[in-house]
């Protein structure tokens, strides 16, 4: 399975530590007050070079369980580098994209002090990713001509799995929830078409197709975590089960 990216790690690490002193210091000053609503923005994808546009509603449904659905805006943005010596994109965007997402929460008693939403939990998961990029893909053929395409995507990914993550309380209003371990069996879909005229040669439509792939999954990190580039069969659009992974910084509301 793969693992998430380093800088993500990092930077969970970091925004943790000054949250987790602050949330704390507040719950020691401060009664906590049950609230059964959360209201939250997913920042991840944008963190990872995405547009989106994400949010959240967590509902307290006992002492110690919740259940949250995350839905939103989600398409390719500027992220990375083109490192293929071969191939190029000269254009990318996206016709329409979205996530939406579900989990049922179980705070821990033992490890909590106080009731939900607050501490850590385990929660099993259902998400699902549609993305519609356009890419223009160009090289340089044997006699230095630039021969370029237009390339429609369709790419489907559906994750289910089981997460561990943790939410801080601040002031009783705010919150910081973050998904450090989400392990999952993901179902993925890519299929790539050519749109309108094209002066690729037919014997190298193939290869065109797959470096598209392999600059996509190297351009955005976020994505290797939820397929095994080295499956995707891009003509065939099929479906391929692989291991995937979940993580996930929000900020959220209290109310």
């Amino acid at each position: 399975m793969k693992h998430p990216p380093q800088f993500l790690i990092i930077f969970i690490f970091l925004i943790g530590i000054p949250f987790y002193g602050f949330g704390q210091d507040s719950l020691k000053t401060r009664a906590f007050i049950p609230r059964k609503n959360v209201i939250r923005y997913n920042l991840t994808p944008n963190i990872l070079g995405f547009n989106s546009a994400i949010f959240g509603y967590e509902r307290v449904v006992s002492s110690h369980q919740s259940f949250s659905v995350n839905a939103g805006y989600l398409s390719f943005g500027k992220s990375g580098k083109n490192t293929n010596n071969d191939y190029n994109l000269t254009n990318t965007k996206t016709r329409g994209g979205f996530s939406v997402a579900v989990d049922y929460r179980f705070y821990l008693k033992r490890e909590n002090k106080d009731p939900a939403p607050h501490g850590v939990y385990l929660a099993p998961y259902f998400v699902h990713y549609n993305i519609n990029p356009s890419n223009t893909i160009e090289y340089l053929d044997d006699n230095s001509n630039y021969v370029s395409a237009m390339i429609d995507s369709k790419i489907r990914i559906n994750n289910f799995g089981l997460e561990l993550g943790y939410q801080f309380n601040i002031k009783n209003r705010f919150t910081v929830d973050m998904i450090l371990i989400g392990p999952s069996y993901a179902g993925y879909k890519v299929k790539m078409q050519f749109e309108g005229d094209s002066n690729i040669p037919e014997d190298e439509i193939s290869d065109t197709l797959k470096a598209l792939r392999d600059i996509l999954v190297e351009k955005y990190p976020w994505l290797k975590t939820l397929v095994d580039e080295g499956e995707i069969d891009v003509k065939s659009g099929r479906t391929h089960w692989g291991l995937g992974f979940r993580y996930v910084l929000q900020v959220g509301y209290r109310f």
